[in-house]
């Protein structure tokens, strides 16, 4: 019986002084004269994510859309960690782009770096390292090196119509396709062909290894925990890192096998393999040496940035316009105008402002990934406010709340490619790919990808919806950092017999 009396004792004094310990650590942002949404005592504002029950991105927008209208900021906690969430547009660039030095660094990855091709690439790497690497793999993606690659994408575009020609029908002559999935088989090709220098048809089931070993990386409730861990708790990641690393074998082998033909043979086909093995022989600096899996990171970095963000645009603009015949007649209307009869050429693509319009407004609705990150690398004012951000405090926007806040755009979630309403468009849309000096390096190739891949399935094909049921965005069976349509996005495809060739 003492025993248990003891036990009893030692449970309520650990309870007791736990309840004292989270209670003070959850009224950092009160101390500070900062709003919060409601907290748990162990989870703080994070519960229904680190629960599964909900991604991490609407968790995000419910804190974002708790504050009043007019509020600049919401404080919010992940556990016991107070972060701070921006919601005033001129704060968010003065954090993200006027005050980048303060700013430079991402949350995410791991603060160790040890793992090259996980956690130590472009994607996460710190200052001072990252804009000696920024430096470095910028001159590979500029307008002309992206002319040089059309015709690589254009390639990868014959088996994806191939593989809608021979879509199976329905007793109705229906061919319904799922969009996430048909859009990711045409990306994996193109980054398999433009980055690891191969060529792939992941539209074939019997030639698609690259296409499966690159789902490994996001699929499954496994990887969703491990991109949670990464994004949202870093200081996790020591503990998972065999499993990070896990993926990169194969990858390591393609590259390596690649790298190694094309030193071999010394021939050029005017893709980011040549750009690699540029910076493989070229002159090295300690801060970052281009050898070894540094080398694969690069390549790896832009699959895991380019795959799911390319492949997402794809889908969601696909189902837009296939909900919206009125759209998709504009933009077919607009692509015959600019192609017919002509070769395809950045020129002719960089033309078609309503296709631009398609694609933002698809971002706009559903970025690819939802929230961006920032930590200060010593104590800030935040400009206007009073309020001071601490040393190694992170700073997030939650880009799809920001992006459909009723206080700035009428009818928020609906797809309209031609809104004139948007007093700052360049915000909006300089955004979703991470705004500021530390934005997507890789966001013009990602849009020529898209563009290629709408123009050549609207040239031949046009698309039909036949349900009116509503998508589901990460629903718990998609739990994910990244977004995702619980239920899949369907659309159907029917030749268009005055196609352009």
């Amino acid at each position: 019986m003492s025993y248990l009396i003891y036990c009893t004792t030692a449970l309520i004094i650990f309870l007791s002084l736990f309840y004292v310990y989270a209670k003070y650590k959850l009224s950092y942002w009160s101390r500070h004269g900062v709003k919060t949404p409601p907290t748990n005592l162990l989870f703080g504002n994070f519960k229904d994510c680190l629960t599964l029950k909900k991604p991490p991105g609407e968790v995000m927008r419910e804190i974002y859309n708790s504050a009043d209208p007019d509020d600049p900021y919401i404080g919010f906690y992940i556990f016991h960690k107070p972060m701070l969430l921006l919601r005033d547009h001129d704060l968010i660039k003065q954090v993200m782009i006027t005050d980048f030095e303060i700013f430079p660094n991402r949350r995410f990855g791991s603060r160790n770096q040890k793992d090259s091709i996980g956690l130590d690439s472009i994607l996460s790497i710190k200052q001072p390292r990252w804009r000696y690497l920024r430096g470095k793999l910028t001159p590979f993606l500029t307008g002309q090196k992206l002319k040089n690659m059309l015709p690589l994408m254009e390639e990868c575009g014959k088996p994806m119509l191939r593989f809608i020609e021979n879509l199976s029908t329905n007793e109705s002559g229906q061919n319904n396709c799922e969009m996430k999935d048909f859009s990711s088989r045409y990306v994996n090709d193109v980054i398999a062909s433009i980055a690891f220098g191969i060529s792939t048809n992941s539209f074939d089931e019997k030639e698609n290894a690259f296409w499966k070993n690159g789902m490994k990386i996001f699929k499954g409730i496994k990887r969703a925990i491990m991109f949670i861990i990464i994004f949202f708790i870093p200081e996790w990641c020591p503990l998972i890192e065999p499993f990070i690393k896990e993926p990169a074998k194969y990858f390591r082998e393609i590259f390596w096998d690649s790298m190694n033909t094309r030193e071999k043979m010394g021939y050029k086909r005017e893709d980011l393999m040549d750009s690699m093995l540029t910076l493989k022989n070229g002159e090295q600096n300690p801060i970052y040496k281009f050898e070894g899996d540094n080398l694969v990171a690069q390549l790896s970095s832009l699959y895991i940035a380019g795959f799911e963000a390319a492949s997402n645009v794809i889908a969601f603009a696909l189902y837009h316009l296939a909900r919206h015949p009125e759209h998709q007649a504009t933009l077919y209307d607009e692509i015959q105008t600019h192609l017919t009869g002509k070769e395809l050429t950045v020129n002719l693509i960089n033309k078609m402002s309503f296709l631009d319009c398609v694609i933002f407004e698809s971002l706009r609705l559903h970025p690819p990934l939802p929230v961006i990150d920032r930590i200060s690398i010593k104590d800030y004012e935040l400009p206007g406010t009073g309020l001071i951000i601490e040393k190694d405090s992170s700073v997030y926007v939650s880009v799809n709340a920001t992006n459909q806040d009723p206080k700035y755009f009428l009818n928020p979630h609906d797809f309209i490619p031609s809104r004139t309403e948007i007093e700052d468009k360049k915000f909006y849309e300089s955004l979703v790919f991470g705004i500021g000096p530390r934005s997507c390096i890789g966001q013009r190739l990602a849009l020529l990808m898209i563009k290629v891949s709408l123009i050549k399935i609207l040239s031949n094909y046009a698309l039909y919806y036949e349900t009116d049921k509503k998508i589901t965005l990460n629903g718990n069976d998609a739990i994910h950092v990244f977004t995702y349509a619980a239920d899949g996005l369907y659309v159907q495809f029917k030749k268009r017999y005055n196609a352009r060739e």
